[in-house]
């Protein structure tokens, strides 16, 4: 069964995937393994106990996550801190963000109140979440440290099939590569995207040779442990993603998530995601964190748990 090898190239877009040795990837280059550290909040800034753990794992020489979205602050970054931003991606804001697309719909959730469905298939719609990315990437590039990646974290992707999530995606690499061209992104900046949700259809793509660039990670919502301990078929299908392509697995869960339903005297109890299942989690197979909240409502984890090293550029493999 072929494998296929991804290698970091600073000089370039960001990576690039081809098969065997091309490029001088080889299956016999010794492997390196390192843990992950997750920093992350979409409400607010990141809590200070977080934000220290990301600050101390990056000290112990991990990889270090800062995945936030931009319109709150932002603490200084130091050396080994890579810098994710935010997008809804998929949906857009009620009002004058909604106005800019062509269309859009109810989004029939929790979030009806303030945002609405776009499609993303729609080349118009595409163009604009491209352009408001390629954004988010010239602010952070300007903020990152040297060395540091930068990337966007495209939410509301859970609808789109593997090829639209292709797509979408090379469209972003492909305008991120022109403004490179252009100097508005410096050419030696690392550039990638988050997954998000939607393990299944990623893992098509992969397999299908439909990306061109391995995720930096994958992120897996509401996950949770069934009364015999085993994870959700969301999260299991991203540890499968992570076992076969080497990227991190971070799953995200909330204290007002029902893991599960029991029976006692006749009456039906719900048992929600404690931070006990969390820290067990995270201890699973290819499961490289976890963050949980308290509540779905508010994105602002106050605990992160690390789980499994990960295999490091610069080789990375996707493959059965």
């Amino acid at each position: 069964m072929l494998k296929f090898c991804l290698c970091w190239r600073p000089a370039m877009a960001s990576l690039t995937l081809a098969i065997g040795t091309l490029l001088g990837c080889s299956a016999g280059i010794a492997e390196d393994f390192k843990k992950e550290y997750w920093a992350t909040s979409l409400a607010g800034a990141v809590d200070e106990g977080i934000l220290q753990g990301l600050y101390d794992a990056v000290d112990r020489g991990e990889i270090g996550w800062l995945d936030i979205d931009p319109k709150y602050s932002i603490h200084p970054l130091k050396p080994g801190i890579n810098l994710i931003f935010y997008h809804v991606g998929g949906n857009c804001y009620i009002g004058s963000d909604c106005e800019r697309f062509p269309s859009s719909g109810p989004t029939q959730d929790r979030w009806s109140d303030s945002e609405r469905v776009i499609d993303l298939d729609d080349p118009l719609a595409r163009e604009i979440v491209v352009r408001d990315l390629v954004a988010l990437v010239r602010q952070a590039d300007e903020i990152a440290p040297d060395g540091a990646i930068v990337g966007v974290h495209t939410d509301n992707v859970h609808r789109l099939s593997a090829a639209a999530l292709a797509n979408f995606f090379n469209a972003f690499l492909t305008a991120v590569d022109a403004a490179r061209l252009q100097g508005s992104i410096s050419k030696t900046r690392q550039v990638g995207y988050v997954a998000k949700n939607n393990p299944k259809a990623f893992q098509q793509t992969l397999e299908q040779r439909l990306l061109e660039v391995l995720p930096l990670y994958q992120i897996n919502e509401n996950a949770s442990l069934n009364q015999d301990g085993t994870l959700d078929r969301g999260s299991r299908l991203a540890q499968d993603l992570g076992r076969q392509c080497g990227i991190p697995i971070f799953l995200k869960t909330f204290g007002s998530d029902v893991a599960y339903t029991v029976e006692q005297d006749d009456e039906k109890i719900d048992i929600h995601v404690s931070q006990d299942m969390a820290r067990e989690m995270a201890q699973k197979p290819n499961i490289s964190g976890l963050a949980w909240s308290v509540e779905e409502e508010n994105y602002h984890p106050t605990m992160f748990v690390q789980g499994s090293a990960v295999r490091q550029a610069p080789t990375r493999f996707c493959g059965k």
